[in-house]
């Protein structure tokens, strides 16, 4: 796969991140609004009133900011486990399907690989593995068919149409 194939996929993660922590920053800003908001007092007094003051400021604001920075952190973290989770079973998923074929294929040439998901990252990897593994599979099935073949001919015309026709099945598997 070309950089250039990759990119719009890493562009829309990083745009995906990006909208998400301009969110949790908006929800953060909002949250903090609200807690100032709470953190004055019923007459009415504005914000720079109540630091003047400090006494309601240090009773209230210091434990609600604190409360609302864990929370803000929490959800932040929460969305980047997310984020980070949904992202490594897109390359996690492809790898484990890799090792499972490879398993068929050493235990029978000619087992069919599963393919992986159409969202999973290494789609070219995949593919080139998909073409790798037919042109295996042609090359076991070319040898097993001039197997066969010699096998029906006369001892003594064998030797020299095994030979022959293993040159030439060995030639296409090496093109």
């Amino acid at each position: 796969m070309s950089t250039s194939d990759r990119q719009p996929a890493a562009l829309f993660h990083v745009k995906w991140v990006g909208k998400i922590a301009l969110l949790v920053a908006l929800v953060s800003g909002a949250g903090l609004l609200a807690a100032i908001t709470w953190a004055t007092d019923a007459t009415g007094s504005n914000y720079g009133a109540i630091v003047m003051s400090n006494s309601l400021t240090q009773q209230k604001l210091g434990p609600v900011m604190w409360v609302f920075g864990l929370l803000s952190v929490t959800v932040a973290a929460l969305t980047t486990w997310l984020i980070s989770l949904y992202s490594s079973h897109r390359i996690a998923g492809p790898l484990f399907r890799f090792a499972q074929n490879i398993k068929a294929i050493l235990a029978d040439p000619f087992a069919r690989p599963l393919a992986i998901r159409a969202t999973d990252a290494l789609q070219q990897e995949w593919r080139e593995f998909e073409t790798a593994q037919t042109r295996l599979r042609e090359h076991y099935g070319a040898l097993r068919d001039a197997l066969e073949d010699c096998r029906k001919v006369a001892p003594g015309e064998a030797a020299q149409l095994t030979l022959a026709r293993l040159q030439e099945v060995e030639h296409r598997g090496q093109v």
